[in-house]
């Protein structure tokens, strides 16, 4: 004989249907009142914006943060980041030299403009990287941490799901506009923090308008270095596709935080909105 089915009365369902929304509820309520407050912005070109506070690791404002955007040279972060968890391992020393053939002198993109020939140490490279975007520069520390770019950038891909960059991929080490080549602006604040506390060295290229390193001097492209003295960096980047790109690490009263303005509507655009942001965030602080 089969059991009848317990009917659940008209009272009962609304009880439950009540409980079930206040829970929803409460789970909101607290969602909001533990998430970091956003920042009050005005309005800003950039189209995807994420800004992130260093000390607690929080985001603080996020427009679109999560979508995926081509970097440009703010690639170069984690090639700097391959680079120096190499020097750090020991697997490369800051006064390694490279002999530069013509491959890397002719390389695609920005360069520092060196000739087939010149020797290079790693030191002379970072800067030339970090500073100038130089991506002769770039080919070079590829050779001599990977048997290719192919093999590098398989390293990169391996260093961005090691950190949990889920909406990173590259296809290349310079940020040349390429397919399946992407990055998040949150992933890309989040790399910065790893390079910033992982090889707090980088600093000592990116903070200065110019460095001058066994006779060669390197001009630093970020125009808001020297010129403001809370931003120690961090990688500017440009591309058809891309657009005007900038993420910068600032410092105020013992407060950091890292902007991440991606396609910007002018190169002059991307630093006065950021220099806006920091101002915000500084005072809000």
């Amino acid at each position: 004989m089969q059991k009848k089915k317990k009917k659940i009365s008209a009272r009962s369902l609304r009880y439950l249907v009540m409980a079930a929304v206040f829970g929803l509820a409460a789970l909101i309520a607290s969602y909001y009142a533990t998430r970091a407050p956003q920042l009050e912005l005005p309005y800003l070109t950039a189209r995807n914006i994420a800004v992130l506070d260093m000390e607690s690791g929080d985001f603080v404002y996020d427009l679109d943060g999560g979508a995926q955007h081509s970097p440009a040279s703010v690639t170069k972060l984690m090639t700097l980041c391959i680079v120096l968890d190499d020097i750090k391992d020991g697997a490369l020393a800051w006064d390694d030299t490279y002999t530069v053939t013509p491959d890397e002198a002719f390389a695609m993109g920005s360069k520092y403009g060196m000739k087939p020939g010149e020797t290079f140490t790693v030191r002379q490279l970072v800067a030339g990287t970090a500073m100038v975007s130089g991506c002769d520069c770039v080919q070079c520390l590829v050779k001599l941490c990977a048997a290719d770019e192919a093999a590098f950038v398989a390293r990169m891909n391996e260093k961005a799901r090691e950190l949990g960059l889920s909406d990173t991929a590259f296809a290349n080490a310079t940020g040349i506009d390429s397919a399946g080549h992407y990055m998040t602006a949150r992933d890309i604040a989040e790399l910065s923090r790893y390079l910033i506390e992982t090889h707090p060295e980088i600093l000592e290229f990116t903070s200065v308008p110019s460095l001058k390193i066994e006779g060669r001097t390197f001009e630093n492209v970020n125009r808001l270095v020297g010129r403001d003295e809370r931003v120690k960096g961090l990688k500017t980047g440009t591309t058809q596709i891309g657009g005007n790109n900038l993420v910068t690490y600032a410092e105020q009263g013992g407060r950091g935080c890292i902007v991440v303005l991606l396609d910007s509507s002018s190169d002059a655009t991307r630093f006065s909105e950021t220099v806006t942001v920091l101002d915000v965030f500084f005072e809000e602080s």
